[in-house]
């Protein structure tokens, strides 16, 4: 579901120009120092395309599908930048990037195209030889804009609780308002016309499986990692080994015996020591064993109590929908599986099959994401009231008038 998206290299410029000034940023300096600043804040600001557009067809898409969904997100890129970027409240560089990629769209739903927005801000005390001022480096991220990216802001979420042949697994995003009249989950705004869910819950059988099947692996990896499995495996290819070492030799003697002999008694005395020191690990005993007796045991445990968990539930548990525990405080191990309405419990869910219309062609636009999240040290930054500003002024009415 995720969007892998591949960053390139080419620089196209698409330039806006305007005059703005923040007057909460001016004051309380020496004049030359205040006008330098005006003058870097009223620098023409920047939209640049910092990076090539890039298009990955999937099984159900033509390359020249995915080029149709790139050129209709150009859209939504303008609708975007329309209203807050016209009268910016300083100087800044806007780095806008275009990638889609359909390869794990599924059969019916639309292309996702996405962009990530970044803010650069401009140096007073710095020009280039050109004469405009240098910029401080990258901002704090603005977010982005996507389009039919139905997992918006979810994908921790994917490679934490994995999937199955089905589909991957989410956590329910939890909605933290509405903006205009969109539903907000942190931040970021969900923009659709569609009636289904967007979300169906994933059941507890569909859970505990995938997390047997995790561990099941885990612990085939701790058995083959262990001191007596890597000597026994190590053992096992002695006599290869030393029928290598014999051709190595007898392909040196013709060349030079006496470094062949050399090689040749150093590779066994090598092999022997090899041999006493693996032997000294497998010891019953050793600190080294009873580490990976510990870890085989933990293994083993955790294995055997999703498989009991499965096993000692009725049909209607094993069909009911699944929360796993996401608080740290310890009442419950970190992703078990624990019953409806526990505190510190999430619903597990999957993108619903049937959210997207599939008569549409996949190019148009579906959904909307609307990404203002921003790092936790945001605030610091200079450049944060300029990305409050373009939020809160975004034109809400033409982004949703381009939704199918």
């Amino acid at each position: 579901m995720r969007n892998k998206l591949v960053p390139s290299l080419v620089v196209a410029g698409v330039y806006f120009f305007w005059v703005a000034y923040y007057p909460g940023l001016q004051g309380g300096q020496a004049d030359s120092d205040a006008s330098a600043q005006q003058a870097a804040q009223n620098q023409v600001g920047e939209v640049l395309q910092k990076q090539a557009r890039s298009a990955m067809p999937g099984r159900y898409q033509t390359l020249a599908d995915v080029k149709r969904a790139m050129l209709t997100f150009d859209a939504i890129f303008a609708a975007y930048c329309r209203t807050p970027l016209l009268n910016p409240p300083r100087g800044f560089d806007l780095v806008h990037s275009v990638n889609a990629d359909a390869r794990s769209t599924p059969r019916g739903w639309p292309i996702p195209v996405g962009t990530g927005l970044i803010l650069v801000a401009y140096d007073s005390s710095k020009r280039l030889a050109n004469g405009r001022f240098a910029s401080l480096g990258e901002g704090p991220v603005l977010g982005g804009i996507s389009m039919n990216e139905i997992d918006c802001g979810n994908a921790p979420a994917e490679r934490e609780l994995g999937g199955d042949e089905k589909s991957p697994f989410y956590y329910l995003p939890k909605q933290t308002g509405m903006v205009h009249g969109w539903p907000q989950f942190g931040g970021i705004v969900f923009m659709a016309k569609r009636t289904q869910p967007r979300w169906l819950p994933v059941s507890v059988e569909r859970v505990l499986n995938v997390q047997i099947a995790a561990a099941r692996k885990v612990q085939k990896d701790v058995d083959a990692a262990s001191p007596q499995t890597a000597y026994a495996k190590w053992q096992s290819g002695h006599a290869e080994r030393l029928r290598q070492y014999q051709e190595t030799h007898d392909q040196m003697v013709k060349i030079n015996k006496q470094q062949a002999d050399t090689m040749l008694a150093k590779m066994v005395e090598s092999e022997k020591q090899t041999e006493k020191t693996m032997a000294s690990m497998a010891q019953q005993g050793s600190d080294l064993n009873k580490m990976a007796a510990d870890n085989q045991a933990h293994a083993s445990k955790t294995l055997q109590d999703l498989q009991t968990h499965l096993n000692s539930l009725s049909p209607e548990q094993r069909a009911a929908p699944a929360y796993v525990y996401q608080s740290a405080d310890g009442a419950f191990a970190v992703g078990q599986v624990v019953p409806p309405g526990t505190p510190g419990g999430v619903a597990v869910v999957y993108p619903n099959p049937d959210f997207y219309n599939k008569s549409l062609p996949p190019w148009e636009v579906q959904s909307i994401c609307v990404d203002n999240s921003t790092g936790p040290r945001s605030r610091e930054d200079p450049l944060y009231p300029t990305i409050v500003s373009i939020w809160q002024s975004l034109n809400w009415e033409a982004l949703a008038q381009l939704l199918k």
